[in-house]
């Protein structure tokens, strides 16, 4: 590869940016964008050209950043539902530290829009940070409390995919031209999503359940709870590939705490990394399962087989859904009234 933004999707004009800027980088950097943009392999991609920057061995060091093990990349994940006062601390102590093969050192820390207690501490070391070090932080969005850091970095604003992008992305998986068409349409602009769908034999047979969702309601209670109830089995099942792949990650540390030992693998940070996957995870399948439902009204609207009064109706309640799922609310009793307040 001519450089480590060949594999970066979807991301034309922070490429170009990223690209003038690794001869004379800044010291801090904050991609901001949609959750499955590609944020992280972005910064990984700046990091790696950083690192590899006017070495002889380049595609070595180039090659160990974007596989995350090059030892001057730190990459930090924060280990619960927001970076703790102690992460920062860690992140701190890191950034003071030599680089351990060359002149430059790169610090990625995920999620900083999630770094509210431990946003003072993290604010001084970008203020000074030690002319070796580069920070790339990654936010979804920047809350206003969290202003002054961002105004400390050079923004990398990032766009959401289309399903064009995520066509790309799928090309040479193996699936047909129809597959990857539907998955690219109900994985909402999330590379992640997009994969992982296309792992999953069963992603379009769970797609045409939810859009035949309202066939299935008579208005009676007893109908919605069955419905309810036959969705979350399903968002159940679609956790396996996810699973598989966790499993062999627990595995692989296992190995490596038998060869090397507990200390320094991370187990903890591991498991709630897996915890946070299999959450989202769930939202993403109830929120394909809204998209779906949202398209059958519109199409049934179309073609005359609902009227419009009926239709606006029910594209509120599924839009009231949509709302709700992101305030991690209990799952049956969303989709229950979800159904409820549907119009079949």
């Amino acid at each position: 590869m001519s450089d480590a933004f060949e594999e970066v999707v979807g991301q034309p004009a922070a490429v170009s940016m990223l690209r003038a800027a690794v001869t004379n980088p800044l010291p801090s950097y904050l991609f901001i964008g949609p959750a499955g943009c590609g944020a992280r392999t972005l910064a990984t991609s700046f990091a790696a050209e950083l690192l590899s920057h006017g070495r002889e061995d380049s595609r070595r060091h180039r090659r160990l950043a974007i596989s995350e093990e090059h030892p001057d990349l730190i990459v930090f994940e924060r280990a619960g539902p927001s970076i703790s006062v102690e992460q920062a601390r860690e992140i701190v102590r890191a950034a003071t530290t030599s680089p351990f093969n060359g002149d430059r050192k790169v610090i990625l820390i995920e999620d900083i829009h999630l770094a509210f207690g431990a946003a003072p501490m993290l604010l001084k070391v970008l203020e000074e940070p030690p002319q070796s070090t580069y920070f790339l932080l990654t936010a979804e969005e920047i809350p206003e409390q969290l202003a002054t850091i961002a105004s400390r970095c050079c923004q990398v604003d990032l766009v959401a995919m289309t399903p064009h992008d995520l066509l790309g992305v799928l090309d040479g998986s193996g699936l047909d031209e129809q597959r990857s068409s539907a998955i690219a349409t109900v994985a909402n602009g999330s590379i992640d999503r997009a994969l992982l769908l296309a792992s999953d034999n069963d992603a379009l047979e769970r797609w045409t359940t939810w859009q035949q969702v309202r066939l299935t309601l008579d208005g009676s209670g007893n109908a919605v709870t069955q419905t309810a109830d036959q969705l979350l089995a399903m968002v159940d099942d679609a956790a396996a590939p996810l699973q598989e792949r966790q499993d062999r990650e627990r595995d692989e540390l296992d190995e490596r705490a038998e060869r090397f030992g507990e200390r320094g693998l991370g187990r903890r940070s591991l498991e709630d990394r897996h915890k946070r996957e299999v959450r989202k995870l769930r939202t993403d399948e109830l929120a394909m399962g809204i998209t779906a439902i949202s398209i059958s009204i519109r199409e049934d609207l179309e073609t005359g087989r609902i009227d419009a009064g009926s239709a606006l109706a029910s594209l509120e309640a599924v839009t009231k859904a949509a709302e709700n799922l992101r305030r991690n609310p209990n799952e049956r009793l969303l989709l229950q009234r979800l159904f409820l307040n549907l119009n079949s």
